[in-house]
Formats: C-alpha cells, sequence, structure tokens
C-alpha cells in the first residue's frame, strides 16, 4: 500500500492508541491523518504540484510527521534539513534542490528573512511559530478539508532529497523514490518484527535524518508509537523513557556513550526497554556491562546502513554486536577489492551494494553518481569483512587505508594498539 493507503488503515486498525507524543500532548491515529490530510491540501491551495520540492527546517515535533505525510500524498519532493545546519548551508541546499516552500523556525543559526532574501528560488516561508512575516503553519491548515483525493503517483517518482551540508561547496543530495520510503520500515519489520508492532519508540536522532523518517513510516506500518526529544538530550532522554515507558529506541554511539556514562542515570527506571539498537555499536566489555545494568530487560542490536543504502541495511542477532550481522532480502552485499573482485570470507574490502535499497543517485550530480557506481555496485567508501556465516563486520572507511612499507595498515588497527 501507498502512504495514503496506510494512513487510511492506520487509523482503523489503531484505532484508539497514540500516535505520537509531543509534551504533554496525546496526538490519536484519526487526528494524525486529519493534520497530514488539511496539510496536503493547504500545500495544494498554494499551487504546488507533483515535483516540486519543499524544505523542512525544524526540530522533531509533531508536524515532522505531517510534513512527511503531506509530501508523500501529494508527490511534493520533501528535502529535510538538519535543524543545526548554518544559514549558508541551509541556502545552499535550498538553491542546490530548487526548494519552492520551507517550513522552518527561526534561530541563532539561520535568519529566515536572510533565507528568503539571499535563497535564488524560494518562495514562501511557513512558520511554525507564526511569525506575521510569514505563512503561519496553524493559520494555513486551520480551516482545510480533512478529506483528501488520492494522487496516483508512480513508485520510480522522486520522493526525497536528504542532503549534506555543503558548506565549503555544493551540497550532495541523496535521491529516493517512492519504493526507497518503505525499504527502511520494512527492514526493521522483517529484522525485529516482535519489537516493533505496537510499541512504543523515542525520537534520539533527528527527523530529518534518513533513520528519522522510519518513526513515520513505522507508525502506519505496525502501530508504532513515538515519543518526540526535540533534541538528543542524556537526562532529557532518560526523563521521557521512564515517564512514557519506551520500550525501543535506535542511535549512533556517541548517544549511547552519554545515557550509560550519565551520573543521574541510576536515579531512572528503564525496565520498560525491550530493545535498544545502537548503529556502530561500541562491544568493549564495560559499555556492556553498563548496558545490562541499566536496561536490564533490553535486548542489545547492532547494524549498518547509509542513506545511499536505505538504513537499516543490516541488523545482527540479539546481543550479538560483534557483528553488525545480515542484509535484509532488497539488497545484496559483496565486499570488493580496489578492482572489483569479490573478496574470500575473513578478507577485508570495500563495501558494495546493489538491489531496491541503492538510491538513485546524487540530484543534479551526473559525474558524482557515476563515479560511485561500478557495474551496477554502488561503491560504499566502508571497509567491512564477512565472516564464514554471513555476517558482515565493518572495519572502517576506504579514506582511513594507509600504505606503509608497500603494506596496507587499517587506522583502526592503529587506534586498538
Amino acid at each position: 500500500m501507498d502512504v495514503f493507503d496506510l494512513l487510511v488503515s492506520a487509523e482503523e486498525r489503531y484505532d484508539g492508541r497514540t500516535a505520537i507524543i509531543d509534551g504533554d500532548k496525546e496526538i490519536s491515529y484519526a487526528e494524525m491523518k486529519e493534520n497530514a490530510f488539511k496539510l496536503a491540501n493547504a500545500l495544494h491551495g498554494l499551487g504546488l504540484e507533483k515535483g516540486d520540492k519543499v524544505a523542512v527546517y525544524i526540530p522533531n515535533r509533531a508536524e515532522y510527521f505531517y510534513i512527511y505525510y503531506a509530501c508523500y500524498i501529494t508527490g511534493i519532493i520533501i528535502v529535510p534539513i538538519d535543524f543545526y545546519l548554518k544559514e549558508d548551508e541551509v541556502i545552499n541546499i535550498v538553491d542546490h534542490c530548487g526548494v519552492k516552500l520551507i517550513f522552518a523556525e527561526n534561530n541563532q543559526r539561520c535568519n529566515l528573512t536572510n533565507l528568503k532574501n539571499k535563497s535564488n528560488c524560494l518562495k514562501n516561508i511557513i512558520s511554525l511559530d507564526s511569525e506575521p512575516q510569514y505563512l503561519s503553519y496553524n493559520n494555513l491548515t486551520n480551516n482545510m478539508p480533512v478529506a483528501f483525493k488520492k494522487v496516483d503517483i508512480e513508485r520510480n517518482h522522486y520522493s526525497s532529497i536528504f542532503c549534506t551540508s555543503g558548506s565549503t561547496g555544493k551540497p550532495k543530495g541523496v535521491l529516493w523514490n517512492y519504493r526507497h520510503i518503505h525499504i527502511g520500515s520494512d527492514a526493521l519489520d522483517y529484522f525485529l518484527h516482535d519489537y516493533i508492532v505496537n510499541a512504543r519508540a523515542i525520537t534520539a536522532i533527528p527527523l530529518s535524518h534518513s533513520g528519522g523518517m522510519l518513526f513515520p513510516m513505522l507508525a502506519i506500518k505496525c502501530g508504532l508509537s513515538t515519543v518526540m526529544l526535540e533534541r538528543f538530550h542524556p537526562l532529557v532522554f532518560l526523563k521521557l523513557v521512564e515517564k512514557w515507558r519506551v520500550s525501543m529506541f535506535w542511535m549512533v554511539p556517541p548517544m549511547w556513550y552519554a545515557l550509560l556514562y550519565l551520573k543521574e542515570i541510576e536515579r531512572f527506571d528503564l525496565t520498560s526497554v525491550k530493545l535498544a539498537d545502537v548503529f556502530g555499536a561500541p562491544s568493549d566489555p564495560e559499555t556492556l556491562r553498563r548496558a545490562k545494568k541499566y536496561f536490564p530487560n533490553a535486548d542489545l542490536f547492532n547494524g549498518w546502513g547509509m542513506t545511499e543504502v536505505v538504513p537499516p541495511v543490516t541488523v545482527c542477532e540479539p546481543n550479538n554486536i560483534t557483528t553488525v550481522g545480515k542484509p535484509h532480502p532488497w539488497v545484496t552485499l559483496q565486499i570488493a577489492d580496489e578492482n572489483g573482485l569479490e573478496k574470500n570470507a575473513g578478507e577485508i574490502g570495500e563495501l558494495r551494494a546493489r538491489g531496491e535499497g541503492v538510491f538513485m543517485g546524487y540530484y543534479n550530480e551526473p559525474e558524482l553518481t557515476a563515479k560511485v557506481f561500478d557495474d551496477g555496485w554502488f561503491k560504499t567508501g566502508d571497509l567491512a569483512k564477512k565472516d564464514k556465516n554471513g555476517n558482515y563486520y565493518i572495519v572502517g572507511r576506504t579514506k582511513d587505508m594507509l600504505k606503509v612499507g608497500g603494506q596496507i595498515v587499517w587506522c583502526n588497527e592503529i587506534e586498538n594498539i
């Protein structure tokens, strides 16, 4: 089913459940669908059509869900932008992608007036702060109808552009189609079905990230309830986990370390957590001991993915975090040498990927796109090895490979010593 059908179905299947918790407000599936449909009608009312680009420059909040859904049911291409990027970086992304409208909030890093005046293509700013000089999100959507006529969208139509900052040059925009927006949530369901169905998660990572858009998709596919964490702060995270009895989360290692080594962690009841997925999970004994002490009922998972290969691509077996595990069925992985020849089990080489989960290319960058593909294989730039059981291990990056005295040395080998 497409996003429109999933929204309608989710309202029926998860009637009475909370879809989003934002502050102290609990939002039902019916409210979530209505808010998405209202926004979709508002975007059409502003003259936006299938194929137009809309950017989002806000922190984690419920409106992010509605914007994702509204774009995905209208055929408008969404360009999520990290809320902590600076003004020149935001302008570069907006102009590179040809963004016509942006949902934004003022902050110290980016003045919205400057953004509007300096951009070559931006027509409108929708302010979530309801600042008078911009279109107000609330005023725009309040009186819109809750019914929306379904738009026919092909699976190969562009859906999303996830961009790097581009502070010192042209941004690099990872282009997804409409099949890509389903693969990440399908993969998580494939790997972790028993943990995800009707679970409660928290947004440790930004919703602007390719791993962040899993939250709205898992909501309408698996009944996932999401607690909004505006930005990651270890103490606030723990308070929300305890208050709302969060059962799962995914994050990156620096966040994990920040939690486990926070002195206040002793005060919190974290027994509700059943799953902690840390991509690039640290496996040193002290970290594992702390994880089991403070999250006694949680299974720990490790995995691998990147925006160019819709994450997660691999997930390990429960509590076996020395490996990133095996891939899901929508991607094939290969470890190859510099000439593209496949390596044997145990040998280190560049990790390559092909299949439905691989992105369409870099937006308006044909030369760069051609450079990262070799005979249909996407060259990830990650160094990896595979054991005889098919489990993958990430070793480092190709840029971290050194040649010393004619021999190859990996930076992580030096760091380990």
